[in-house]
Protein backbone atom coordinates (compact mmCIF):
# COMPACT_ATOMS: atom_id res chain seq x y z
CA UNK A 1 0.00 0.00 0.00
CA UNK A 2 0.93 3.53 -0.81
CA UNK A 3 2.05 5.55 1.99
CA UNK A 4 -0.48 7.89 1.00
CA UNK A 5 -3.65 5.46 1.09
CA UNK A 6 -2.25 4.35 4.39
CA UNK A 7 -2.38 8.45 5.87
CA UNK A 8 -5.76 8.25 3.96
CA UNK A 9 -6.82 5.42 5.64
CA UNK A 10 -5.27 6.26 9.00
CA UNK A 11 -6.94 9.65 8.37
CA UNK A 12 -10.65 8.17 7.96
CA UNK A 13 -10.47 5.28 10.08
CA UNK A 14 -9.62 8.05 13.08
CA UNK A 15 -13.07 10.23 12.01
CA UNK A 16 -14.67 7.95 11.97
CA UNK A 17 -13.92 6.50 15.11
CA UNK A 18 -13.31 8.43 18.74
CA UNK A 19 -10.79 10.65 16.92
CA UNK A 20 -8.53 9.23 18.70
CA UNK A 21 -6.71 6.09 18.87
CA UNK A 22 -3.25 3.90 20.15
CA UNK A 23 -0.54 2.67 17.26
CA UNK A 24 -1.31 -0.78 18.47
CA UNK A 25 -5.59 0.07 18.18
CA UNK A 26 -5.11 2.24 14.89
CA UNK A 27 -2.86 -0.93 13.48
CA UNK A 28 -5.61 -3.33 13.77
CA UNK A 29 -8.69 -0.85 13.18
CA UNK A 30 -6.56 -0.89 9.56
CA UNK A 31 -5.50 -4.13 9.12
CA UNK A 32 -1.67 -2.87 9.07
CA UNK A 33 1.88 -3.59 10.54
CA UNK A 34 2.56 -1.36 13.88
CA UNK A 35 5.54 -0.03 12.25
CA UNK A 36 3.79 1.15 8.90
CA UNK A 37 1.11 3.00 11.20
CA UNK A 38 3.27 4.56 13.62
CA UNK A 39 4.99 6.09 10.37
CA UNK A 40 1.41 7.44 8.85
CA UNK A 41 0.70 8.94 12.27
CA UNK A 42 3.86 10.74 12.47
CA UNK A 43 3.30 12.36 8.72
CA UNK A 44 -0.36 12.96 10.40
CA UNK A 45 1.11 15.23 13.11
CA UNK A 46 4.16 16.62 10.71
CA UNK A 47 0.83 17.93 7.83
CA UNK A 48 -0.86 19.50 11.03
CA UNK A 49 -3.71 16.86 10.62
CA UNK A 50 -2.83 15.03 14.19
CA UNK A 51 -1.17 15.71 17.47
CA UNK A 52 0.56 13.25 19.76
CA UNK A 53 -0.66 13.02 23.27
CA UNK A 54 1.49 10.11 25.05
CA UNK A 55 0.42 7.00 23.62
CA UNK A 56 -2.75 8.43 21.86
CA UNK A 57 -2.65 9.99 18.24
CA UNK A 58 -5.79 12.02 18.18
CA UNK A 59 -7.16 14.22 15.09
CA UNK A 60 -7.16 18.00 15.33
CA UNK A 61 -10.26 19.88 14.67
CA UNK A 62 -10.38 22.05 11.14
CA UNK A 63 -9.69 25.32 13.43
CA UNK A 64 -6.63 23.41 15.43
CA UNK A 65 -5.11 22.35 12.05
CA UNK A 66 -5.92 26.22 11.06
CA UNK A 67 -3.93 27.75 14.14
CA UNK A 68 -1.48 25.02 14.10
CA UNK A 69 -0.31 26.33 10.34
CA UNK A 70 -0.77 30.03 11.30
CA UNK A 71 1.59 29.39 14.12
CA UNK A 72 4.08 27.24 12.49
CA UNK A 73 4.80 29.23 9.15
CA UNK A 74 4.12 32.85 10.51
CA UNK A 75 7.28 34.09 11.93
CA UNK A 76 5.89 36.86 13.62
CA UNK A 77 2.66 35.62 15.74
CA UNK A 78 3.43 35.30 19.18
CA UNK A 79 1.46 32.31 19.95
CA UNK A 80 2.03 28.69 20.82
CA UNK A 81 0.22 25.67 20.56
CA UNK A 82 0.35 22.74 23.51
CA UNK A 83 -2.21 19.92 23.37
CA UNK A 84 -4.87 22.03 22.28
CA UNK A 85 -4.18 25.34 24.65
CA UNK A 86 -3.19 28.21 22.82
CA UNK A 87 -0.84 30.27 24.99
CA UNK A 88 1.28 33.22 24.49
CA UNK A 89 4.92 32.84 23.64
CA UNK A 90 7.03 32.90 26.82
CA UNK A 91 10.79 33.61 26.21
CA UNK A 92 12.61 29.77 26.15
CA UNK A 93 9.92 29.29 23.15
CA UNK A 94 11.68 28.76 19.76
Amino acid sequence: MREEDLDWLCYTTLSRGTGSATIPELARAVGADEEAVAASAARLVHYLLAQQNGERIQLLSAQESLLACQIRYSGDLPLVLENGVVRVKGPDDP
